[in-house]
């Protein structure tokens, strides 16, 4: 796996109740996040303007929807792990091709999630040349958001071995879901709220 990907990954504290909540409340404005024409600060891409214009209907459609068909529709494709585990509402989304305005709506999605959730937490994003685990020997993020029941707000800096070592228990989960040949073999990789048929969500 590599090439031009990215990925999204959190683990954010979340009851089961609430987590079931978030999957069917649609996706919020780009008003849920504080600032955000501050998504590259500080980071690999610092300088660079962000563009959260999603002209496609595709992507107008998608950031009409909730985070349940979002997900369904991702795992179903794979290299997803989109679960409630261990208390917690655990992320790490991978495509093998760098889409900002999909990452943009990932971001949304998870931007709402923190109205749900317990505390504060980070949500990862990198991407470019990279490969599907966590970043390694100093390769910076493209974007860190932090969301909460208080709101969410893109940060300029933010600990990376910290939010790494806090990632490793769903890396490990996607990890152990793939082979060497990007074959994708999910076993509780996905949460069973999002293996029902679309006719009866």
């Amino acid at each position: 796996m590599g090439g031009r990907s990215y990925m999204v990954a959190t683990r954010m504290p979340m009851t089961r109740a609430a987590f079931d909540e978030w999957l069917t409340t649609p996706l919020p404005g780009l008003d849920a996040i504080a600032n955000p024409a501050q998504m590259w600060t500080g980071w690999l891409l610092d300088g660079e303007t962000p563009d959260w214009e999603a002209d496609y209907p595709s992507y107008q459609e998608e950031r009409r929807s909730t985070p349940m068909r979002l997900l369904a529709g991702r795992a179903a494709r794979g290299y997803t792990v989109a679960r409630h585990h261990d208390g917690m509402l655990e992320c790490y989304l991978y495509e093998y091709r760098l889409d900002v305005h999909q990452t943009q709506t990932e971001l949304l999605m998870l931007a709402g999630a923190g109205r749900f959730a317990d505390a504060e937490a980070p949500v990862m994003h990198w991407g470019g040349e990279v490969y599907p685990d966590l970043p390694i020997g100093g390769d910076l993020p493209l974007a860190v958001l932090l969301t909460g029941p208080s709101g969410a707000r893109f940060v300029s800096s933010y600990p990376v071995d910290e939010l790494i070592a806090s990632l490793r228990p769903v890396e490990a989960a996607f990890l152990g879901a793939t082979d060497e040949e990007g074959g994708w073999y999910p076993d509780g990789t996905v949460d069973p709220a999002l293996e029902t048929p679309p006719s009866l969500r």
